[in-house]
């Protein structure tokens, strides 16, 4: 059996991340093929601390933390993780759980015939209907453009879920330059360019998450954005990426 290690990267969640500890140690104690990597980007509050705690007390080998500051970003915290992977299978997913453990079954199962999997939100067959106007705008614009300026088919680059197969993981992310907003998009640019064979499959938004503000903004954080897209592409053409 194939083992499955998800990256599970986390940022000032103290209000919550004792409850997702509950939910990820429940799953992991039904799915003995999956283990789970905690990242502690930087957090400023007690994130760090209060998992530290919940996985000395429950003890259990296949769920480990990893911590270093200062905060680094997303992608950063993604590939520290993949540093920590040892197994057949490789996927990460937000912090938060914006995407239900019920996806990574899912993830494991299309790895079986691909390299890589996305997850799409444009997949589910039911429109979902609390995401935020300001959230459905940023996606939609930034799919546009990665579309665009680095030539990808996928109608959502940016969902919080993803697997790999450990050698395309460590192919890709041994390439990776990006650590903002765009890394997801940079990862999927990379695994065509080396011509992995990739999957799209449904993300559901948990209810909960979809009410939830996006820390990205529309006039500040679009320019970065597509400056960040044309740097993947400058980096493409000038050989940058070996």
């Amino acid at each position: 059996m194939s083992t499955v290690a998800v990256i599970l990267p986390i940022y000032n969640e103290a209000k919550i991340v004792e409850r997702v500890f509950g939910k990820v140690y429940d799953f992991a104690v039904s799915n003995p093929a999956f283990k789970f990597i905690f990242v502690d980007d930087g957090s400023l509050d007690a994130t760090g601390q209060l998992l530290s705690r919940r996985i000395q007390r429950t003890d259990n080998d296949r769920i480990i933390l990893v911590s270093y500051s200062p905060n680094q970003g997303k992608g950063f915290a993604i590939r520290k993780g993949m540093e920590h992977n040892d197994s057949d299978l490789v996927c990460f997913t937000d912090g938060d759980l914006a995407y239900s453990l019920d996806h990574l079954p899912l993830l494991a199962e299309a790895l079986r015939s691909h390299d890589v999997v996305t997850g799409s939100r444009s997949l589910v067959a039911e429109k979902q209907k609390h995401i935020q106007f300001a959230r459905r705008i940023m996606g939609w614009s930034f799919n546009r453009l990665a579309g665009i300026i680095l030539d990808l088919p996928y109608r959502d680059t940016q969902a919080g879920l993803k697997g790999f197969r450990r050698e395309a993981a460590e192919q890709i992310f041994a390439r990776q330059r990006i650590f903002d907003f765009t890394f997801d998009a940079e990862l999927l640019f990379l695994a065509r360019r080396l011509g992995y064979r990739i999957a799209e499959v449904p993300a559901q938004v948990s209810e909960t998450h979809a009410y939830k503000g996006s820390h990205v903004s529309l006039l500040r954080d679009t320019p970065r954005m597509f400056l960040s897209l044309i740097r993947i592409r400058f980096n493409g053409a000038l050989g940058k990426y070996g």
